[in-house]
């Protein structure tokens, strides 16, 4: 118990005084909503929400910056960038989609999800101690280059498999169009998904490198340029694919792994980087929308009349728009689907090569509800809870999330070998990808676990061989 509490002392958490602050912020904003536009009741939405968050983060603060960098804080970054951020610009279109009305019961969905996650959040307990023995045990700079060599070897195969292992033809295949890559899986996928699976093994390369250029001195010169190679490669493979969430994820990632593997870092140092992660987000925000559609090579020759938009916003996923759409569909055209929702997700990391009766998807799809043919949309997860079972939904599964990205937080701790910092840093990867959508979120811990698991037991190996040796190995 003594040492529960002196680990306690020092894990990152959240204030209770900034969770009653941000749950203040979105009630009043609920009561006091008005525009006469949909997207004047969304920017409204939005302003009150930052607030909320920005008062919540002030509470966490006055325990130093580093409490800053926790999993459930990105929780609610990546859900109100996923909702409610595009709002503070113009967003014409939106008001010609969505009445007023219908946005109004979106909005306060989204609302409802976000207090869910704050609140969910202060449920988590402390981790028992044998996590802690695995997040501290100590390793040695080239056990770290081994797991990054084998995440670039294992995660990039399936590209060269299907590319003939030619280097060329895979980068070549980069700059094409999404979809258009030979190594896609299909939509119910074979044999071959399997190894198109291990692909999930390239999420630990970003995390990975922040460990190792955090504490580069370490390293050797070769071994510096090798990670650097794959972390610049891996970025660019995430930029050229024109899938925003997976960027970001990189992003994010890489900064948890170098600011945790770092220490103290003065101040100034960490707002640089966050300012540079912030501006390369929101750079690709705007710009992997023009060219995704038509390759990133089109969009630098400028092959295609249609690489730059011409609206003058911000586009994000609009979140809201099918959310809101849904609130009006369900109960009242189609049935909540109930816990068919969960256990499709729980599923999901089952290969159908070992499961051909896996079930294929959900009885009715968002696309089939809003009658949307050659397009997927996405909701988050407050618009796929809500068609499961309704506000209760969103209640159950925030609180979900907020426990787990509460939980995971307590797994940060200044005693965290560099291994321990790679798990922590890898597991915001599917944390906030499960913002998008709570389908993902058992297929995206897997890297995580498997490096867990994987690792501890190499280790528990390596271990055992230096005691037989004796002292001189």
């Amino acid at each position: 118990m003594a040492r529960a509490k002196g680990v306690a002392a020092t894990l990152p958490q959240p204030s209770v005084t900034g969770t009653i602050l941000l749950l203040a912020a979105l009630f009043l904003t609920w009561m006091s909503l008005e525009g006469e536009t949909a997207s004047a009741l969304a920017r409204h939405a939005a302003w009150g929400c930052a607030v909320g968050l920005a008062l919540s983060l002030a509470c966490d603060a006055g325990r130093g910056w580093l409490n800053l960098v926790r999993a459930d804080v990105m929780a609610l970054a990546a859900l109100f960038f996923l909702t409610l951020f595009e709002f503070f610009y113009p967003q014409p279109n939106f008001d010609e989609l969505v009445p007023p009305e219908y946005a109004r019961a979106g909005i306060g969905c989204t609302l409802l999800g976000i207090g869910s996650v704050a609140v969910g959040r202060h449920f988590a307990s402390l981790p028992n101690s044998p996590y802690w023995d695995v997040f501290t045990r100590p390793v040695r700079p080239g056990f770290l280059v081994g797991i990054f060599t084998f995440a670039m070897v294992v995660g990039y195969l399936h590209m060269f498999l299907a590319a003939g292992w030619n280097p060329l033809v895979v980068f070549d295949y980069w700059l094409a169009p999404r979809f258009a890559q030979p190594w896609g899986r299909g939509r119910l996928g074979d044999w071959r998904a399997l190894v198109y699976e291990l692909s999930l093994l390239i999420y630990l390369i970003p995390p990975l490198a922040g460990v190792v250029f955090a504490r580069w001195r370490e390293y050797r010169a070769l071994a510096l340029a090798w990670v650097g190679f794959g972390l610049l490669a891996t970025l660019f493979y995430g930029f050229s694919s024109g899938t925003r969430n997976i960027f970001a994820s990189y992003l994010v990632t890489f900064l948890i792994g170098f600011l945790f593997a770092r220490g103290k870092t003065p101040l100034r140092t960490v707002v640089i980087l966050c300012g540079i992660c912030a501006g390369l987000l929101f750079f690709s925000t705007r710009v992997m929308l023009d060219f995704r559609g038509v390759g990133l090579k089109n969009y630098w020759n400028q092959q295609t009349e249609e690489t730059l938009t011409e609206e003058q916003s911000l586009f994000v996923d609009y979140n809201l728009f099918v959310i809101s759409q849904l609130t009006q569909l369900f109960p009242a055209r189609y049935a909540h689907l109930g816990w068919e929702v969960p256990y499709l997700a729980l599923v999901r990391p089952i290969p159908r090569a070992l499961w051909p009766g896996k079930p294929e998807g959900m009885s009715i799809t968002m696309e089939e509800a809003l009658d949307v043919e050659g397009l997927t949309l996405a909701s988050s997860f407050v618009g796929e809870a809500y068609i499961a079972f309704g506000n209760v939904g969103i209640v159950a599964f925030g609180l979900l999330f907020g426990w787990f990205a509460g939980w995971w937080s307590h797994l940060a701790s200044p005693r965290n070998s560099p291994f321990g910092i790679l798990m922590y840093a890898s597991g915001f990867f599917a944390i906030v990808i499960s913002m998008r959508s709570l389908f993902v979120f058992t297929t995206a811990i897997l890297p995580t676990a498997a490096a867990i698991i994987g690792g501890s037991l190499l280790i528990d190996k390596l271990r055992e061989r230096r005691q037989r040796l004796g002292p001189a190995s």
